[in-house]
């Protein structure tokens, strides 16, 4: 058949050409094994939970590995034992060079069109990281990992990163201690002490706070405080990611005396007015739509931030804010994920790209319980498996009816290769050469005949009096809902009825209360990013285990919405837990990546590179994968 244009609704008027031929509308029979991402960045720049059924899968998966089966790198960072001993000031520090004094720059326009709703990083949505942008700009945690590095490299709260070599970190991997710098203060003028780390792990890891970032504290026994800048933490278990505590953007450190003020989750003054360290506070906010920063005077860097005030606006789509750093009225414009001929017009109109690899993998989420049943007032409910999502031959058919080559090509250019992982290509240890996809229309007939679905008069497959109706839902974004056009014409091929639902962004990643928040997952299929955030990925891979599914009894609080469970990926993920070093843990995550991904509990789609645009002349936006893109915030600055 021959291509022809898939069209999608875009919410918004745009005065752009989309001029996009997607061959997969047509469809094509030709399988294809995507190789995997190759690292892309801007020349201007340095480098930015899944299936069914309820019960273990009965089929063996179309893959299997061993570990061991790939490589270690030549140079690998061997767990605990022998912890990176780099800091900022070991070379060139990831945050750029600092201003030659504090203010004076004015008021930066930011625009993250996917609003945030909560400035509390501890109770935001574990979706796609608006929240976490914003709050960034005034919470902290006690160290970053900048791009290129695999364990925290960036002092922020701590005079040095911890090491066997300086004794702060126990070789056994049971224990660390973190050395606070001198003279800290809060916004509001009062001391950081350790008592702020110990008060956070508190709120953190009581399940009443109903914290996003409760697994990332779950391994710690207790946390001690000999004296106000010294915080050593013992871990219930000899781990090797002593740093996944209190570092990058799950680890920022609030406030002790404004934690005591809080009196439920949602009822917290941290959530919309966050006293902080950073080097901006809150001057007000406005859920959904925008927040007024001015500069902390507090500040401990005396020659930051360049800015006097930051002007973040949310709200619209990736379209608009594209048009907004090409008119100028935005000096940043983050997530651009729009078309390559949108991409064109941005740099045509002399403005510049950050394209960060390590942005995560477009993949769709498979629910393994049926989101049309309620039961005792909870839809997808663990007691009502889906009614074919279970059987693994039709999740095996819908990963053979996407065509990634033509979704990467067409819709995200530079920006994004296909791939067959649920890994993202950084670091490049863990990326599996094991698994296997394409795109194969006849393929998935074939499958789904295989599993007894056979089509009516309509064209449509049915089973038992189950007709195959499924509805997949995203954020409404253009780049998405011609991705869902692309699926569409496929599915229909297959015989499969697929009607799209989607909904705006921060209703989609916002808050568990509302049926349409991804968390719910009240719908047969979901698109979205995904990354493990942070270089090792072992709670990445934890959220897709049994501890971690999201429901009713748990405020839909686990990260594993696709609920899946299976006991040999729980044990796989429980050995990975145990296993300090480094070059066994590589081999481990890509057993983990090869189950997910031959279960087709998550079907990878493009691996995505973090695309944001600039004016030309804004320096320092040095973007990591492992932190918010707004992590140096007080380091941009106006190139003279």
């Amino acid at each position: 058949m021959s291509p022809r244009l898939c069209v999608s609704r875009t919410g918004i008027t745009i005065l752009f050409a989309l001029p996009v031929l997607l061959a997969a509308c047509g469809g094509s029979s030709t399988a294809n094994t995507p190789t995997a991402a190759k690292p892309t960045t801007a020349a201007t720049t340095a480098a930015s939970a899944s299936a069914p059924s309820t019960t273990a899968p009965t089929t063996a998966p179309r893959t299997t590995t061993a570990a061991g089966s790939v490589a270690p790198a030549a140079s690998s960072v061997a767990g605990a034992a022998t912890a990176s001993t780099t800091t900022a000031s070991a070379g060139a520090d990831p945050r750029g060079a600092a201003p030659a004094k504090r203010g004076g720059g004015g008021t930066l326009h930011l625009l993250f069109w996917q609003a945030p709703t909560v400035l509390n990083v501890h109770q935001a949505s574990s979706g796609n990281g608006k929240d976490q942008q914003a709050a960034r700009i005034v919470t902290e945690p006690l160290a970053v990992t900048s791009a290129n590095a695999l364990t925290p490299d960036v002092p922020v709260l701590v005079k040095e990163i911890p090491s066997t070599q300086n004794g702060e970190l126990a070789a056994d991997g049971t224990s660390v201690t973190w050395k606070l710098k001198d003279g800290v203060k809060w916004s509001d003028g009062t001391p950081f002490t350790s008592a702020d780390v110990k008060a956070t792990f508190d709120y953190v890891s009581n399940p009443v706070s109903a914290s996003a970032d409760i697994t990332s504290y779950s391994n710690i026994a207790k946390l001690d405080t000999p004296d106000a800048t010294t915080v050593k933490i013992t871990f219930k278990q000899p781990t090797a990611l002593w740093w996944l505590p209190f570092t990058n953007y799950t680890g920022v450190v609030l406030q002790k005396a404004q934690l005591a003020q809080c009196t439920s989750p949602k009822e917290c003054p941290a959530n919309t007015n966050p006293i902080g360290t950073g080097p901006y506070k809150v001057k007000s906010f406005t859920p959904g739509d925008s927040v007024q920063f001015v500069m902390n005077e507090n500040y401990r860097d005396a020659n930051a931030p360049y800015y006097d005030a930051i002007d973040y606006k949310g709200g619209g789509d990736a379209g608009t804010a594209a048009k907004a750093v090409i008119s100028g009225d935005a000096d940043y414009a983050w997530n651009l994920q729009v078309t390559p001929d949108i991409l064109k017009q941005v740099t045509s109109a002399g403005k510049q790209l950050n394209i960060t690899t390590g942005n995560g993998v477009e993949r769709m989420s498979v629910n393994f319980t049926d989101p049309n049943k309620d039961v005792n007032g909870e839809k997808s409910s663990l007691a009502a498996p889906h009614p074919f999502q279970s059987d693994p031959k039709v999740r095996e058919a819908y990963s053979w009816l996407i065509d990634r080559d033509s979704i990467a090509k067409n819709l995200y250019g530079e920006a994004a290769v296909p791939t067959c992982n649920v890994l993202p290509s950084v670091p490049p240890q863990t990326v599996s050469k094991n698994t296997t996809c394409g795109f194969d229309v006849a393929k998935a007939n074939q499958l789904l005949d295989d599993a007894g679905w056979k089509k009516g008069s309509d064209g449509i497959r049915a089973k038992n009096g189950v007709r195959m109706h499924i509805v997949i839902t995203t954020t409404v974004n253009s780049v998405r809902e011609k991705e869902e056009q692309v699926m569409k014409q496929a599915f229909t091929q297959a015989g499969i009825e697929m009607e799209i639902k989607n909904v705006d962004a921060g209703v989609f990643f916002g808050k568990s209360d509302n049926p349409d928040a991804f968390t719910r997952f009240e719908r047969d299929l979901q698109i979205f990013s995904g990354s493990p955030g942070y270089p090792d990925s072992q709670a990445y891979f934890d959220s897709w285990t049994t501890a971690q599914i999201a429901q009713k009894a748990n405020g839909w609080g686990g990260a594993n919405v696709e609920r899946f469970s299976d006991p040999q990926f729980d044990a796989l993920v429980a050995q990975l837990k145990g296993e300090l070093n480094q070059d066994k843990r590589n081999a481990l995550l890509i057993q983990c990546n090869d189950y997910i991904v031959s279960h087709d509990v998550n079907i990878p789609i493009v691996d995505r590179a973090a695309v944001s645009g600039r004016r030309a002349d804004l320096s320092n936006t040095n973007p990591s994968p492992w932190d918010a893109t707004t992590w140096n915030i007080a380091y941009w600055q106006i190139k003279k």
